[in-house]
């Protein structure tokens, strides 16, 4: 081997790019395989690929494919959690660059050639390895899949409601039943989520009451379960209370108290909130103008996807220095 190597990623951050790659590359070849340090380069290459590195020339164009050849060879020796990494980076980044064998029959006819179908095969099988994530991602992706595989991914979320603390697999198991057009047991399955705490499924019980999907139409208690969402810091709902208090549509109109709640739900990731709240410092709407924190949040904003300038012209403002 290249270089010395245990199974903590971490040890690997100071190897240089070709490196890291050539020391995959033997790890792939050894007999047998040591998944656990494979899994580990794999890692550190990957977060090398999201920083940047490839783009400015500091990891060698070819990273992408030893990385998915190395986490292919990592999950068919049986670690969960590579075939949840390989499902994740052909759910993202729609790129296939080695063939897998796949080491069961797929259970769904979504084909493994496509990207979505590549994902949904890959968290398929890092749930037959019992491993709780693979199947939480299963149910999350089959939304862009077929109804076998969204009827498959209430199969592998079954057995993980009957301890669900949390609700988050009982709301999963309720966006795919809406997913498969039954509002009513998806709002029903939901209310179960939310009594366990899970704030995601207080702000789809919100939309529902909203819409009258599955639920009668409800303002009052689509108001409710807003509020309750916001209150447990749920991105959304914290940017639509900010929106309501911004423009007195169901909140008595305070735009001071929406600069607050946009910026919670800015630092909670919503990236349209930090937008506004950009807007609101630059135009001292709500709050006193500073052009230097309203620079910061365009730049966050930016950062995590949004157009700034286009929005920025189209209010007829300019971008502070």
């Amino acid at each position: 081997m290249l270089v010395a190597v245990t199974t903590q990623r971490s040890e690997f951050s100071a190897v240089p790019g070709e490196v890291l790659l050539a020391e995959a590359r033997d790890v792939m070849s050894a007999d047998p395989v040591d998944a656990a340090v494979l899994e580990n380069l794999c890692g550190e290459i990957d977060r090398r690929i999201m920083r940047g590195d490839m783009m400015i020339g500091i990891l060698p164009v070819e990273a992408s494919g030893v990385m998915v050849q190395g986490y292919a060879a990592a999950a068919l020796a049986g670690r969960a959690g590579a075939w949840v990494r390989l499902g994740r980076y052909y759910l993202n980044a729609e790129l296939r660059t080695e063939p897998v064998a796949w080491p069961s029959a797929v259970p769904f006819p979504d084909s493994g050639d496509e990207p979505v179908g590549a994902a949904l095969r890959c968290f398929a099988e890092a749930a037959a390895c019992g491993d709780r994530t693979g199947a939480l991602m299963f149910a999350s992706a089959c939304r862009h899949g077929s109804k076998e595989a969204q009827r498959f991914a209430l199969s592998l979320l079954d057995p993980l409601r009957v301890d669900d603390s949390g609700g988050v697999a009982t709301y999963r198991y309720a966006l795919v039943q809406y997913a498969l057009g039954d509002a009513a047991a998806a709002a029903a399955t939901q209310e179960r989520a939310a009594a366990a705490g899970n704030a995601d499924a207080m702000f789809e019980l919100y939309v529902l009451h909203a819409t009258g999907e599955g639920v009668p139409r409800s303002a009052e208690t689509a108001h409710d379960w807003l509020v309750r969402a916001a209150d447990r810091g749920q991105p959304r709902a914290l940017y639509n209370v900010a929106a309501g208090l911004a423009t007195g549509q169901g909140f008595a109109k305070d735009e001071a108290a929406a600069a607050a709640y946009y910026e919670r739900a800015a630092n909670a990731g919503n990236v349209q909130a930090a937008a506004t709240l950009g807007v609101m410092l630059l135009t001292g709407q709500g709050v006193g103008p500073d052009p230097l924190a309203a620079a910061r949040w365009l730049d966050r904003a930016e950062a995590g996807g949004s157009d700034v300038d286009d929005w920025l012209d189209r209010l007829g403002l300019q971008r502070p220095a």
